[in-house]
């Protein structure tokens, strides 16, 4: 079953991938919209960084009073192609929001927020207010090294999706 649904999250991840490359997105991020250097997956520190995200997450959520977030398991999988993507120089970090958004809505079936955060700072991620305040967070994350053209260095980033309000009948 793991195998059958792996491969249709691939199935809807690469669809979207090749519908959003005709959009444009309006968003802006801190790194510059352009593909990146291919960068030699250490899924260690990818695992190190998401460990990090989570903690500092769940942390912040406990001293506003409202429950852990909620991470889809099967979800995991098929936002790692994404990250997987940026790390591997195909999508900026931009261009990864924007795949991340369609892929949210396509598999949450509502509206979605997405982030690429700065993770380069382990613990001192910095996690946005409006992720930390919704009452329930239902999430997918992955991270990944990456680096864009015009950087000297490698880059974190963490890609977050967060399901908003309920989901959509059709």
């Amino acid at each position: 079953m793991w195998n059958a649904l792996g491969s249709r999250c691939h199935s809807i991840v690469l669809g979207i991938s090749l519908g959003t490359l005709v959009t444009f997105g309006c968003a802006s991020s801190r790194w510059p919209d352009e593909p990146g250097v291919p960068v030699t997956v250490n899924r260690a520190r990818n695992l190190d960084s998401e460990a990090a995200f989570i903690d500092v997450l769940t942390t912040l959520r406990s001293a506003e009073t409202v429950p852990e977030p909620t991470v889809t398991p099967a979800l995991q999988h098929a936002i790692a192609i994404i990250a997987g993507r940026l790390q591997a120089g195909t999508l900026s970090a931009d261009g990864a929001r924007q795949v991340s958004e369609a892929w949210g809505r396509a598999v949450y079936h509502r509206d979605v927020e997405v982030w690429v955060l700065d993770c380069s700072a382990g613990r001192q991620i910095r996690v946005p207010s409006s992720l930390v305040r919704q009452p329930t967070a239902v999430i997918s994350y992955a991270s990944a090294q990456f680096r864009p053209r015009s950087a000297a260095s490698e880059q974190c980033a963490t890609i977050v999706v967060s399901a908003k309000g309920p989901a959509e009948h059709n």
